[in-house]
């Protein structure tokens, strides 16, 4: 089971890396605020809408009533946000899901979108550090915590990058345009514009820590 939660920020192409990245099938579809009217205007299903909606007009919110499978309105004011909200009905139902696709959410607002980044820092979203991936037309970020981790090329996608989520111990880069020795990162790090070479995989490694894997392309 795939889970894919499209959030109300911008997203580009998003019916395109939906197709790119799933099937219909054992797919469960979750659209967070305005993401849900986008995923109705798409085609795609809306098993179950999530937000506030402060973002539809009247029209676009009885569309969307119409359509989703399940809908659940959160209010305006509360301590979670409503991507937040999606990920926690998503782990609950789905606990044996093998990915969670978080689109929509690395555009608009920069503090939406370091929130966004920052989720699998939060206990409660721990388990799904492996799960969660990022999605934009530019981007595919994933993230791993401590051991050896194999890395293919994205189709499509040009540069390799790292960033931390916290200190980081050990780190290294092997069989990369630019390898890395065995380093020790006790601060956050952002080491940026690396490549593959020939298609080969590359293989990070480290101690202790959590690692944000970022392929992207201009």
């Amino acid at each position: 089971m795939k889970i894919v939660i499209l959030a109300g920020g911008p997203a580009t192409a998003f019916d395109a890396l939906i197709k790119a990245h799933t099937s219909n099938a054992d797919t469960f579809f979750i659209g967070v605020d305005r993401g849900a009217y986008r995923l109705m205007q798409a085609g795609f299903p809306v098993h179950l809408a999530i937000g506030d909606f402060d973002s539809l007009n009247s029209e676009e919110y009885a569309a969307v009533r119409a359509y989703a499978d399940d809908i659940q309105q959160s209010p305006a004011e509360k301590d979670d946000t409503d991507l937040e909200l999606a990920v926690l009905t998503a782990m609950t139902q789905f606990p044996d899901a093998s990915d969670i696709l978080i689109l929509g959410g690395l555009g608009g607002r920069f503090d939406h979108k370091i929130q966004i980044f920052y989720l699998v820092l939060q206990t409660r979203f721990s388990g799904l550090l492996s799960k969660i991936t990022l999605l934009d037309a530019q981007n595919v970020i994933r993230f791993v915590g401590p051991g050896r981790h194999m890395l293919r090329k994205i189709p499509q996608m040009t540069y390799l990058a790292f960033a931390s989520l916290t200190p980081v111990i050990g780190f290294s880069i092997s069989q990369a345009k630019y390898d890395l020795p065995k380093t020790d990162f006790p601060s956050n790090f952002s080491l940026s514009s690396n490549e593959f070479v020939d298609k080969r995989p590359v293989t990070i490694d480290f101690e202790t820590g959590i690692v944000a894997v970022i392929q992207s392309r201009d």
